[in-house]
């Protein structure tokens, strides 16, 4: 009898605290009423999710600007009004 009354109480207990967990999980953290759907929906805006089709139109116009910066530098060395000075390093000279 005894220990029918204490898995009584341990059931009971169980109940109580999965409802409570359940309670939680549909309304959100106390003072946040939040349903799981709109959590789920706004993790996703919450972490700055970037837009890919912007995305990739800022590459393409990087790139586009990259060629033609390096379109001017081949026009500087093919005309004569850039040149290329080596130098070697103190690293190199220690090294021999």
């Amino acid at each position: 009898m005894r220990s029918l009354r204490y898995l009584n109480t341990v059931l009971i207990l169980i109940a109580i605290l999965l409802t409570l967990h359940l309670w939680t999980l549909w309304n959100g953290p106390i003072g946040m009423a939040m349903s799981p759907v709109t959590t789920a929906q706004a993790a996703p805006r919450a972490l700055g999710i970037p837009n890919a089709a912007e995305q990739r139109h800022e590459m393409v116009d990087l790139l586009k600007r990259l060629n033609s910066k390096t379109d001017e530098l081949i026009g500087l060395f093919r005309w004569g009004k850039a040149t290329v000075l080596v130098k070697e390093s103190k690293t190199a000279k220690a090294d021999k």
